[in-house]
């Protein structure tokens, strides 16, 4: 009795596996990665909860530049605002960047670094250097975790 408990055990992983389903090739390689960031990073500079909803994974935190934990939540509420019309408009470019597929594909790890520069401004450019793990799921990419530390080029 105890194997067959344990056999339909295994058959109902293996029945839950699709949610997991491996992504196509079309969609498991850098380009559909850096697509999925660069659609965030514009997100996050309009305060498009919606778009940000949609790429955050249910379980995301946060490791932000000072080093605070922010659950998916706290996270999308910040953003719940759009910002102002009158918000200075940033420049932002990636750099150095990194994708690296994992678990059989199922799971990629971004890394690289985000440059921004206020339009207009005499400011020097702000670089931060990020980690970004997605996880395939529901035929899209989704991050569940995303850290990211400010630095200043040429210093240690």
């Amino acid at each position: 009795m105890a194997k067959l408990s344990s056999i339909a055990l295994v058959a109902l992983a293996l029945w839950a596996v699709p949610a997991l389903a491996r992504p196509p090739a079309s969609e498991r390689n850098a380009e559909a990665l850096m697509a999925v960031e660069h659609v965030w990073l514009t997100a996050l500079q309009r305060h498009d909860e919606p778009t940000l909803a949609r790429i955050l994974g249910r379980e995301f935190v946060d490791s932000d530049f000072q080093g605070n934990a922010i659950p998916r939540a706290q996270y999308l509420a910040y953003f719940a605002h759009p910002i102002a019309p009158a918000a200075p408009a940033a420049e932002q470019k990636f750099a150095d960047t990194r994708v690296r597929f994992i678990a059989g594909g199922n799971v990629a790890i971004v890394t690289g670094i985000v440059i921004s520069r206020a339009i207009a401004s005499a400011h020097a450019a702000r670089h931060s250097r990020f980690t970004d793990v997605f996880l395939w799921r529901d035929a899209r990419w989704q991050a569940v975790t995303g850290q990211e530390t400010h630095f200043t080029p040429g210093k240690g």
